[in-house]
């Protein structure tokens, strides 16, 4: 339900002239996204209580905009391989406050309890930011990715030769072989040699 409307409102929008158009249009889809999930989980038995996480980038002239809910995240490969997104998680908020520590925070057993998804409830928290633009690849990824697999192997796969989706696929297996315990989705974009400044 997210990915379709997300695509269908991108395909039927007007062009993107400023800043504050982009984050409002996002913001405007992205809770029009949790509405909608929100009333089909209210029409049927089987589907009450579901929800998603979401996460994305939006590419325009003027500058790429990530968008995150939940514990799905976006990594930017600029000099350094960094993480642009923050978890809504249970035991994210316990790292922010100091009370567990990061390496804790991967084997807590509340680690997988989200603060934040899209269609659990009638109103959604979504971080939206601008990124610095000389980016070589951005890498989305679900948690069945990133909680299996450590953030060096990923770097590995993604800095290495040949397609981009034989590397997303790459990292896909490498979770499964961790143990699959997850649904893993995974996007990568890279920039053509062009396009490295912009």
């Amino acid at each position: 339900i997210a990915c379709d409307h997300l695509k269908n409102q991108f395909m039927t929008a007007a062009s993107f002239t400023s800043d504050l158009q982009a984050k409002h249009w996002l913001q405007k889809v992205i809770c029009e996204a949790n509405d909608l999930i929100f009333m089909q989980s209210t029409k049927s038995l089987s589907q009450k209580g579901m929800g998603t996480t979401c996460v994305g980038v939006l590419v325009t002239p003027h500058g790429s905009y990530i968008f995150n809910v939940g514990d799905s995240r976006i990594y930017g490969l600029y000099e350094e391989f960094v993480c642009l997104t923050i978890d809504h998680s249970f035991v994210s908020d316990l790292v922010k406050k100091g009370e567990i520590t990061q390496e804790e925070a991967l084997h807590h057993p509340n680690r997988n309890m989200l603060t934040n998804a899209l269609g659990i409830w009638d109103k959604v928290k979504i971080d939206i930011n601008k990124i610095k633009p000389d980016y070589r690849k951005l890498l989305l990824c679900s948690d069945g990715l990133h909680a299996y697999v450590e953030e060096a192997e990923i770097l590995k796969v993604i800095n290495s030769e040949g397609e981009a989706r034989a590397k997303v696929y790459e990292l896909i297996e490498k979770a499964n072989e961790a143990g699959g315990f997850d649904n893993v989705s995974v996007i990568l974009l890279e920039k053509e040699e062009g396009e490295l400044h912009g």
